[in-house]
């Protein structure tokens, strides 16, 4: 197990300003190899002219849940969309009456909604909702957390659905967290898209830009007609091209939604298309 981290002074973790910390987690086995690396890196740097000097090197011993946790202090209860309140159980935290409740502890895997790429497909899954398109089975693509299973579940309760990530430890994350949440009518599975059975009315891929585009083609085929999917992990500027490989596809973009540099594309499947 390892992990890069980079700090500066405008991360949460924050260095003096001018400076610039990496942090870097290995296994002892792996600690000459890592420091090598890492002074291979500073001479192609001094080489390209880049100022990387002076340079210090600190090392301790720590253990894996120090590395793990500590982003714990900045996970609280937030609200996301217009009706959701995702609270981690270190943060139960108070949610106002009428709002979805997503208690949600992540573990390693993606999705606190803490980022604008979850709140951009939650937001527009709940804009899918209010216009009414029937939507009886739906697939978290990719599903980290399981957070985008668990507000599906909370807009369509009569619906079933599948959770899908190709890593296990995620989709062990998603069976702890739709426990916390009865979710019951939600599958998971450890795979791969292709691997998902059966249509779907609606797909919720949260992924970076160039991996969407990859599955562009297998999307729209497990997309029922007049099927939605909605895709984020998109930078702005990657926005043209991923439009482009799903139009492609006969998906068609029926509203794009932006926070900060993110963006959120809702699309639709026509019912002609195969």
């Amino acid at each position: 197990m390892g992990g890069v981290e980079l700090r500066d002074s405008g991360t949460l973790l924050a260095t003096a300003a001018g400076r610039t910390a990496v942090i870097a987690l290995c296994q002892p086995e792996d600690r000459e190899f890592l420091l090598a690396a890492a002074h291979q890196a500073l001479d192609t740097a001094r080489s390209a002219g880049i100022a990387v000097d002076p340079v210090a090197v600190r090392e301790r011993a720590t253990d894996e849940s120090e590395w793990r946790d500590v982003w714990k202090q900045f996970f609280r209860a937030t609200r996301i969309g217009r009706r959701f309140t995702v609270r981690p159980s270190w943060d139960p935290g108070q949610a106002p009456p009428g709002e979805f409740i997503i208690d949600l502890d992540p573990g390693r895997a993606f999705g606190t909604g803490a980022h604008p790429s979850t709140r951009l497909v939650v937001g527009l899954a709940e804009d899918v909702r209010e216009k009414g398109p029937s939507i009886a089975r739906f697939l978290d693509l990719g599903c980290g957390s399981g957070i985008l299973a668990v507000a599906a579940a909370h807009l369509w309760p009569e619906a079933s659905g599948l959770a899908i990530d190709n890593d296990p430890e995620a989709t062990a994350c998603s069976e702890e967290n739709f426990a916390r949440n009865r979710v019951q009518r939600v599958a998971i599975q450890t795979g791969t898209l292709v691997e998902a059975d059966g249509a779907f009315d609606l797909v919720l891929a949260n992924i970076q830009a160039d991996v969407l585009c990859a599955l562009a083609e297998a999307m729209a085929a497990k997309l029922a007609p007049d099927g939605h999917a909605i895709l984020s992990g998109i930078l702005l500027e990657q926005v043209d091209d991923v439009l482009a490989t799903y139009a492609q596809t006969g998906l068609t973009l029926v509203r794009r939604q932006d926070e900060g540099e993110w963006a959120g594309l809702l699309l639709r499947k026509s019912s002609s298309t195969g």
